[in-house]
């Protein structure tokens, strides 16, 4: 072989995967600075396609949350069989009274009557209230609503009312 072929093959230089660079490492860019970024990005350049995404988002959620409560099931009062002819002591379990104030339950003249519970202030209506506690004779009951024994029918049983017929719901007795 000739002088200058084995020159040539000496300066040739050497291949690329030979050659080791040393690259400082960049710092790797925040996840969430950039997604901060496009979320502000839409929001100034399309504020419709943002609130949209906003209100769907927070839909989503508020359905998860109405779906995944505690199946919480409120007591209720077990029917009452009623008696006519029985004792029955007034009581108000659905009501509470304030500081010390006593409950007050109200004889209307009609099972169910809405009316009854006006409470105009020019009315005289004497025994009709009737604190929780008083005694009662129960003459008769209506149903309604598809359930049995809503209403009763009752005598006052005490006091200077004795005798006073009026209806109340079943569930006060």
């Amino acid at each position: 072989m000739s002088e200058e072929h084995l020159n040539e093959a000496v300066e040739t230089p050497a291949p690329e995967a030979a050659k080791i660079e040393t690259v400082a490492a960049e710092p790797k860019a925040n996840p969430m600075a950039d997604a901060m970024a496009s979320v502000t990005d839409m929001k100034e350049n399309n504020p419709k396609m943002f609130y949209g995404l906003v209100t769907g988002v927070a839909g989503i959620v508020l359905m998860l949350a109405m779906l995944s409560g505690n199946e919480k099931v409120l007591p209720s009062s077990a029917p009452k069989s009623l008696a006519a002819g029985q004792k029955y002591t007034l009581q108000s379990p659905n009501a509470s009274a304030e500081d010390g104030e006593q409950t007050i339950i109200r004889l209307v003249a009609t099972p169910g009557a809405i009316a009854a519970f006006d409470d105009d202030e020019n009315k005289t209506e004497e025994c009709r209230k009737f604190p929780e506690g008083t005694h009662v004779t129960v003459l008769d009951k209506q149903d309604a609503f598809g359930k049995k024994d809503v209403f009763a029918k009752v005598q006052i049983d005490e006091d200077v009312c004795n005798g006073t017929i009026g209806w109340v719901l079943a569930v006060n007795l």
